[in-house]
């Protein structure tokens, strides 16, 4: 069974890095791991040690994502978001770790809303308890 972890992201921000520690007894060497983050049904951050983009520090048993601003802002406020790492190797595939992904603050005064713009109430992924975007 994977191992639950929640975390925790300040939406706007891009420090300090999300590091992940992977469990006594998962195989390390052979494998690639991958970060995906959701919600609402849609794919908001991919990464993975293959690229890069999510780095794996073998001795520690460590996985770190180095996020940007951006994608930081991603994460929408509150307990909506959920992410899963997954280990593949040997044509295995297999949900490592797992939790929420709780977007926290995001009222960086570089984050308002462009002058004149409004809530998109057409998007999908906007409902009465959950608002994410400003056209």
């Amino acid at each position: 069974m994977p191992l639950r972890a929640d975390m925790s992201i300040w939406r706007g921000n891009n420090a300090p890095p999300l590091v992940w520690t992977i469990p006594e007894g998962v195989p390390i060497t052979g494998s690639a791991f991958f970060l995906t983050i959701g919600a609402s049904g849609s794919l908001l951050v991919v990464k993975d040690t293959v690229s890069g983009s999510l780095v794996l520090n073998p001795s520690l048993r460590e996985l770190r994502w180095s996020y940007s601003t951006a994608e930081s802002r991603l994460i929408p406020a509150g307990q909506i978001a959920e992410y899963e790492i997954e280990r593949r190797a040997d044509g295995i595939e297999i949900t490592e770790l797992y939790g929420f992904m709780t977007g926290l603050g995001g009222l960086n005064t570089d984050a308002s809303p462009a002058e004149g713009s409004s809530l998109d109430f057409s998007n999908v992924d906007n409902s009465n308890l959950q608002l994410m975007g400003w056209i």
